[in-house]
């Protein structure tokens, strides 16, 4: 190929030589030289083209799925159906990272080639993600039961009196009922085909961060305003006193500071567990600290100076998006009050027995959790809202 290629190359160069001498006579080329040149230099770039992807092929390339037979996590969980295995990719593997739902070859696509390199960054670009915290401020263990009860006083004991030496006593009186907290379970899950699994190593780690996020994202929504019917929590905000608006005073004026101090002022006056932290939005914490005095400057400092634990009369500040905006919520996270009681921690699964997805080749993945929101006293937690008035 080489020797045929020189010798067009030879060829060419002569009715090259001889068409610009017979442009220099005539001033154009004849149409039968021009027709020879042009089918000489289709045949040379034929040729040539052949020889550079002989030279590309004799390069091997390890393709994905020999790196994936290769790696024993991903080998592991392919075989399990459980568990997890993150892949780092670069270079020529990497270029094939894609997402898409249903996931498969088509959903993904393939990368295109060109005459100019690209420089691909490896892995996937994550989704902007919100800061979970809840659970954070509330206590939390294991539970073995789908049902949780508890023995809680429903006629408190009468106040004792001093009593006259030699009178009968005062007799006292006690009633009890019970609670129940159901396990329930938040789960998702996504179709993929296997052989993008086997193809697409990086979809992996995605599926393995992402899926989970949504479930726990999703618990936290039922923790704070889970109403309790069907399958939801029974939360935090849905079982909590309201606000009692009466503690506001209309003539001197009020903010959003003053509702939060009225609101802790309204469980300590119930003889509840004093607050720890308060949860609301980041409109409203925002409103908060830029409050400013009659002077102009922050009621809460300097913004300059930092403020790595946001706080309230002591009180830790939860900023999340998962609450109404508007919306507040005050409480206590000592066990005493309510705690988590996790069922089952997250699950990550994969399986084919799901429908017809063993002889269509796809997978169901799974990520789940089950727990259950027990709430020992309700009224150690206040909720209301910023923009209610005084009574």
């Amino acid at each position: 190929m080489k020797e045929q290629f020189e010798a067009l190359q030879a060829e060419l160069k002569s009715y090259m030589d001889k068409g610009r001498d017979q442009q220099e006579k005539n001033g154009t080329l004849s149409t039968e030289l021009k027709a020879q040149i042009e089918t000489l230099q289709k045949q040379v770039d034929a040729i040539d083209s052949k020889m550079a992807e002989n030279v590309k092929a004799s390069a091997p390339v390890e393709s994905v799925k020999d790196f994936l037979e290769k790696h024993d996590s991903v080998q592991r969980l392919l075989k399990d159906k459980s568990g997890s295995a993150i892949i780092t990719l670069d270079g020529y593997h990497a270029s094939q990272v894609e997402r898409k739902t249903l996931i498969d070859s088509t959903a993904v696509g393939s990368a295109t080639s060109g005459i100019l390199q690209i420089d691909r960054t490896p892995g996937i670009v994550l989704d902007a993600r919100q800061e979970l915290t809840i659970r954070n401020v509330l206590t939390s263990r294991p539970t073995s039961m789908a049902q949780i009860d508890f023995i809680k006083v429903n006629a408190a004991l009468a106040k004792a009196s001093p009593q006259v030496e030699g009178s009968p006593k005062h007799e006292n009186a006690v009633t009890f009922t019970t609670g129940t907290a159901l396990v329930r379970t938040i789960a998702t899950w996504i179709p993929a085909t296997r052989q993008i699994l086997e193809d697409f190593g990086e979809l992996y780690g995605f599926l393995m961060a992402n899926l989970p996020f949504a479930v726990n994202r999703e618990e936290e929504l039922q923790i704070l305003s889970g109403d309790s019917t069907g399958q939801n929590l029974n939360g935090l905000i849905t079982q909590a006193q309201n606000f009692d608006t009466t503690l506001l005073g209309a003539s001197a004026g009020w903010n959003r500071i003053d509702i939060i101090g009225r609101a802790i002022q309204q469980v300590q006056a119930d003889n509840e567990l004093r607050p720890s932290f308060i949860v609301m939005h980041p409109d409203d914490w925002w409103s908060i600290r830029l409050t400013k005095d009659s002077y102009g400057r922050y009621v809460l400092g300097d913004p300059q100076a930092p403020m790595a634990n946001p706080n309230l009369f002591g009180l830790n500040v939860v900023v999340t998006t998962n609450i109404t905006t508007g919306t507040f919520l005050i409480g206590v996270g000592s066990p005493v009050a309510s705690e988590i009681r996790d069922r089952s921690g997250m699950t990550v699964e994969i399986s084919t027995e799901h429908s017809t997805y063993f002889t269509e080749n796809k997978v169901a993945i799974r990520a789940e959790k089950r727990l259950a929101l027990v709430v020992f006293r309700p009224n150690s937690f206040v909720t209301g809202s910023f923009t209610t008035s005084p009574a």
